[in-house]
């Protein structure tokens, strides 16, 4: 898709701002009381490169160097750190002013360093200005997508008779978004612009009803940026016109640059001067570095610090949870800091997502029970609430009216942070932190030294699992954690007396039971002292199919098929479930012959759990001579509501499915003209079916 914003209805509830921990079933097995072994995390080795020029063999600083996906720019001695797993790995490193190269390095087993040279380049100096769409200059490069309005369905035209400015883009509210309205530019890869160069968006509008703008920049290699602002903070020009110029991100190759509109009745704004521009700006920061910590590296597990030996590293530091402040980087006598400056609609709690256990699995700090770090906060900024992620939730520790013009070194316990809705922080499989501030604009904060200290209790706790009868379940998995690509959940199998014993960290945990047959349970219980019990009831699931389902009386020609033994398409489910919040889980069974996709609903999807199941999201299936999207439906007996979501890269169309029929193959038929389809409803580029069910863990549905 080309913007996130497009998944309207089936993005990650954030209620809980910071509660993104996963739940899911959990396969697998081991036997008597012992944990299952965990699939080991990848040993990661330090590589060190470094960047020079090719012909002056002078150290390159802030070039771009990339791993994977992740970015780094090299430091004040051209040098950027990564820790890998073994194996073959590629490295591109981008400058402006140099050719862009491509290096491999192998990695076996143990540290190591490389030294890639650059070849500067007779290079046409960037434009002082990047023309987008200006009175009155021509674009300065070519946007394969240009006034693209993003699914939105906004209106937009052109305009000469406006007394300001001799070009201007006139921009009603959409159809698909309320009263929202989208603009952007955009190209593929191929033809995408290095705008690294440039430090501001620069753009003029005027209206009397829009009451927010949301500035969007998308690269192909970094983050996607968004950030709102009051239509009443830009600066007033004349005739009712404002200007903005508000900060973007570096980026090598632009993918997107767009615009969005909100307000709460129909609205149109005019557009004009878009551009990018650099401006000279003094960055703040704090006049001696942070203390270096009173620890030594056995005792901690160390994150981010030049004191302490890292166990593991930051892999992204500026996930946009909403209207994040804006991140750089910088360092005070080579002590090396991030800083976060708030934006816009940013000073009314803007977020920001550190990312540390996600690419290469989940962070173990189970023997630890202290969060520490290093945080200065400049005059201005009232309020500023940390968080930790785990797999399992996620707990919060509130700042309010801290000190400012100092470092704080903050001594966090695990025991004192709040947890955040039905969750539980899984200290065995930490993935992440959340910064979020309030303040005023342009105020910032600056942190170092991000460790995990102090040593944790671990108690037993035994878990006794029965059925609804009351009859001891032998060989049912108690399980507390997620299985993901580089994590497993810790796993214990009960006894022949239904008893699981596992050795859990003090604090609250998340404790579920399944067993063949039987749905999911699950429930949270604080670990404190001494062992303790509990007891969990498993119900039998509800029965599901055991025919399959008819066989469609359309033939091949006369359809697009997606999923079917018995039609033949070119076009296929590529994916089953894209977790757009506590999805159902996926499997496939085999009815008569007839393959059949089976969708149990997960302990926390009880009221609504979605799924994605996408066809056509690399390559969008052209349905326009097609009435909809036709497919059979079986759900057990205590589904209770089913909703589907058809969606184009234009946005969804939804439909509620309240009068659920148990125990029967039925047809279900989303007609497009039935759901609201408009002349703005993009059916030639369909992508997704979304689905979000309500019932209980004992019951699925069946496509």
């Amino acid at each position: 898709m080309k913007n996130s914003l497009k998944k309207i209805g089936v993005a990650c509830v954030m209620t809980t701002l910071f509660g993104c921990g996963s739940d899911s079933d959990s396969s697998g097995s081991s036997s008597g009381n012992e944990p299952s072994s965990p699939t080991p995390t990848p040993e990661l080795s330090q590589l060190t490169i470094a960047i020079r020029d090719a012909n002056l063999q002078s150290h390159l600083t802030q070039a771009s160097v990339k791993i994977g996906n992740q970015y780094k720019d090299t430091n004040a001695q051209g040098e950027v750190t990564y820790e890998v797993e073994d194996g073959v790995h590629t490295i591109t490193v981008n400058k402006t002013g140099y050719h862009s190269t491509e290096s491999q390095v192998l990695i076996a087993g143990n540290d190591s360093s490389v030294v890639i040279d650059l070849e500067a380049q007779e290079v046409i100096p960037a434009p002082e200005e990047m023309f987008i769409f200006h009175s009155q200059n021509d674009d300065s490069y070519y946007m394969q997508y240009w006034g693209d309005t993003w699914g939105s369905g906004a209106l937009v035209q052109d305009v000469s008779d406006d007394p300001d400015y001799p070009k201007v883009l006139k921009i009603d509210s959409g159809t698909n978004w309320g009263n929202g309205a989208g603009i952007a530019w955009g190209n593929e890869q191929v033809n995408a612009i290095d705008t690294s160069s440039y430090t501001h968006a620069k753009f003029a509008l005027k209206t009397t009803t829009f009451t927010t703008v949301q500035v969007n920049v998308q690269g192909f290699g970094i983050p996607d940026f968004s950030s709102d602002y009051p239509i009443s903070s830009g600066v007033p020009l004349s005739n009712g016109w404002v200007q903005f110029e508000v900060p973007i991100p570096t980026t090598y190759d632009l993918k997107w640059f767009g615009l969005v509109f909100t307000s709460d009745q129909t609205s149109s704004v005019l557009l004009s001067d878009v551009s990018f521009i650099t401006k000279e700006v003094s960055v703040s920061q704090p006049s001696a570095p942070a203390p270096t910590p009173e620890v030594i590296d056995s005792e901690v597990f160390s994150i981010f610090s030049d004191s302490l030996s890292e166990d593991k590293f930051v892999s992204l530091w500026n996930e946009n949870w909403w209207n994040a402040p804006f991140y750089s980087a910088g360092s005070i006598e080579g002590n090396n800091y991030a800083r976060y400056e708030i934006l816009g609609s940013g000073a009314e709690g803007g977020v920001v997502g550190v990312q540390y256990g996600i690419e290469y699995g989940s962070v173990d700090v189970s023997k630890h029970n202290t969060w520490n770090m290093d945080l200065y906060v400049e005059p201005g900024i009232n309020r500023v609430m940390l968080q930790l992620v785990s797999g399992d939730g996620s707990s919060t520790y509130s700042i309010d009216n801290p000190q400012t013009g100092q470092w704080l070194s903050l001594q966090i316990p695990f025991l004192g942070m709040a947890i955040n809705g039905n969750g539980a922080l899984n200290t065995a499989q930490m993935q992440m932190a959340g910064i979020q501030l309030w303040g005023e604009a342009g105020k910032a904060i600056f942190v170092d030294n991000i460790y995990f200290s102090g040593q944790s209790n671990s108690y037993d706790l035994n878990v006794s699992v029965k059925d609804t009868f009351g009859a001891a379940l032998q060989n049912a998995e108690v399980i507390v954690g997620i299985d993901g690509e580089h994590d497993v959940a810790y796993k214990v199998m009960t006894n022949s007396s239904g008893i699981a014993t596992l050795a859990l960290s003090e604090g609250v945990q998340k404790v579920k039971a399944v067993a063949d047959g039987y749905g999911v349970t699950l429930q949270l219980h604080t670990v404190d002292s001494g062992a303790a019990s509990l007891s969990l009831t498993l119900s039998a699931l509800n029965p599901g199919p055991v025919t399959a389902a008819p066989t469609p009386n359309v033939s091949s020609n006369e359809v697009i098929s997606l999923f079917s033994d018995n039609l033949d398409s070119p076009h296929y489910i590529t994916y089953w479930s894209d977790p757009w919040w506590n999805p159902p889980v996926h499997s496939m069974i085999n009815l008569g012959g007839n393959a059949t996709a089976k969708f149990q609903i997960t302990p926390d999807g009880t009221s609504g759990g979605v799924t994605g199941i996408q066809y056509g999201v690399q390559e969008p299936v052209d349905a326009s001579t097609m009435t909809g999207l036709r497919f059979d439906f079986y759900a057990t007996s205590g589904v209770t509501k089913a909703q589907f979501q058809l969606l184009s890269q234009s946005g969804p169309l939804i439909y509620d499915l309240n009068n659920i029929q148990h125990g029967q193959w039925v047809t279900v038929e989303l007609s497009f003209d039935a759901l609201g389809a408009d002349a703005n409803y993009n059916k030639a580029a369909m992508q997704q079916l979304g689905m979000a069910l309500w019932g209980t863990t004992s019951d699925s549905v069946y496509l």
